[in-house]
């Protein structure tokens, strides 16, 4: 998808649409079956293509990446 179309998204959605659709992530997160250690190293490498991987991480749950970090070890 392209940055404009996700601009668009976020311009126009409404608060019933912004609720689905986390709601629908959270399911396919849980429903995903493809081991921790995968998703975790996905979501890393996600995070090096974001600008600020702390934003990225703090947009899914609240913390920071340097937060999980520490609460991990």
């Amino acid at each position: 998808m392209e940055k404009e179309q996700i601009q668009a998204i976020i311009d126009n959605a409404s608060e019933e649409f912004l609720e689905r659709f986390y709601e629908t992530l959270l399911n396919e997160i849980n429903s995903d079956d493809e081991a921790y250690h995968k998703k975790a190293y996905h979501l890393l490498v996600a995070s090096l293509r974001s600008e600020d991987p702390d934003d990225f991480f703090i947009s899914l749950c609240g913390w920071s990446l340097e937060t999980l970090i520490e609460k991990s070890s």
